[in-house]
């Protein structure tokens, strides 16, 4: 049983993505700021498209195989408490890292999670996971530190740049440039620091960040889309209601989307706050692929 104050949470605080930067996201605009940095953008296939009446079977099957996309997600992210306030404004680029790190591992069929609020899963480990810093994104998007950004604006840097790894890592990989993720809580496995501008970033961070980047990219054009998406192990971040989060998984049975809050907490959608999410949603198919997943910079 869900509790039905995780559903359609509106939160009591600012968290990043105020109606004037969302207004901005439109599918159109998704589209060219990826494409502009070489991003190839697919228009939804028809071999992904799952007959509403089918979605039953389908989430049953993703139950048994863990195929769901947060099944390759294995750490929730804390942008909260920052600075002794409630909240950071990173939440785009929280969405944004849960988008990467589960296409990242979804290319290796690799079952990592779900992830569980403050643990360390030792899968982690074991299957060389990387994390990504999430002020690696947002400190480009806005110097200013408060104030947020939109989906556009974190797209368009992650195309172009890529993502600095986080300075924590469930194992050491000897990377040359790494930055704290969060200005927020973090945790043990976000690493959480003083607000950094992008003149104060790792010198030569692009070496290390051009290894990172997604590389293919689908714009749902419906709520449905977006459910089959998921259905396919393909992860969907979206912006509603001031907040931007990332869907892992449906559930048939209530009708509802869990996504991974960015406050250590699982909550969840319903079709209506999906519907609303139309025109401003993403997912990414694919990503930079290393020579060695234990060596992910070289």
């Amino acid at each position: 049983m869900i509790d039905p104050k995780l559903i359609d949470t509106v939160l009591p605080f600012k968290s990043g993505y105020p109606e004037s930067l969302a207004k901005q996201d439109t599918r159109e605009e998704l589209c060219a700021a990826v494409e502009e940095h070489g991003g190839i953008v697919t228009d939804f296939p028809d071999h992904l498209w799952i007959e509403p009446k089918d979605w039953a079977e389908v989430a049953q099957k993703n139950d048994e195989m863990g195929l769901w996309p947060d099944d390759f997600v294995d750490r929730f992210t804390n942008q909260g408490k920052g600075n002794g306030g409630y909240s950071t404004h990173e939440c785009t680029c929280h969405c944004l890292v849960h988008a990467f790190e589960s296409a990242w591992n979804r290319q290796r069929r690799i079952r990592l999670g779900p992830p569980t609020p403050l643990k360390r899963l030792p899968i982690s480990e074991k299957s060389a996971s990387v994390w990504m810093s999430c002020l690696s994104i947002y400190s480009r998007a806005n110097p200013r530190q408060w104030g947020g950004a939109n989906v556009r604006q974190v797209l368009s840097i992650a195309a172009k740049y890529g993502f600095i790894p986080d300075k924590i890592q469930p194992k050491n990989y000897g990377f040359k440039h790494s930055l704290q993720g969060t200005c927020g809580a973090g945790g043990i496995n976000q690493s959480r620091g003083n607000w950094v501008s992008v003149a104060n970033f790792p010198e030569g961070c692009e070496e290390t960040s051009q290894h990172f980047r997604p590389i293919e990219w689908i714009f749902p054009i419906s709520w449905e889309q977006t459910i089959c998406l998921v259905l396919n192990s393909i992860g969907v971040g979206v912006g509603r209601s001031g907040h931007s989060v990332w869907y892992g998984r449906w559930n048939e049975k209530d009708r509802v989307m869990r996504y991974p809050d960015s406050y250590d907490i699982f909550r969840y959608d319903s079709i209506s706050n999906i519907k609303k999410t139309v025109g401003g949603s993403y997912a990414i198919v694919s990503t930079t692929i290393p020579d060695d997943w234990e060596r992910p910079a070289g």
